[in-house]
């Protein structure tokens, strides 16, 4: 058996990597298949770049089980997903948010200059 060739190329810094591995899985997306490492290594190699393995773990894992249309487009559905915070209506924390009324400072009155445009405006 033929022993395979090392690969040489140097490993693509990070943002290329993220790149790399974003426009692999816009292919795999538009093409219709499911997005894994595999397949985002093997896309990214056709590409004639070495990126860290871990990249593509990782865009596997962020991906799986979303669907990127979705990612993409913007969907009321995705908006259920996210994070939300709880507020918390005790009188106690309500009377914690209370403002402060505003206190104008008053500045010094300056008296003004007159200044001479050299006949600009004559």
């Amino acid at each position: 058996m033929a022993k395979a060739a090392k690969d040489t190329r140097p490993i693509a810094d990070q943002a290329t990597s993220e790149a790399a591995c974003t426009y692999a899985a816009l292919i795999l997306y538009e093409d219709n298949q499911d997005i894994d490492a595999t397949k985002l290594a093997k896309i990214i190699k056709a590409s004639n770049l070495r990126v860290e393995p871990i990249w593509t773990k990782v865009f596997e894992k962020a991906l799986k089980g979303k669907k990127v249309g979705d990612l993409l487009h913007g969907s009321s559905g995705s908006a259920s997903s996210a994070p939300q915070t709880q507020t918390t209506s005790t009188p106690a924390a309500a009377e914690t948010k209370k403002a402060e009324p505003v206190k104008e400072v008053k500045k010094a009155e300056e008296p003004e200059e007159d200044v001479d445009m050299g006949g600009l405006f004559d």
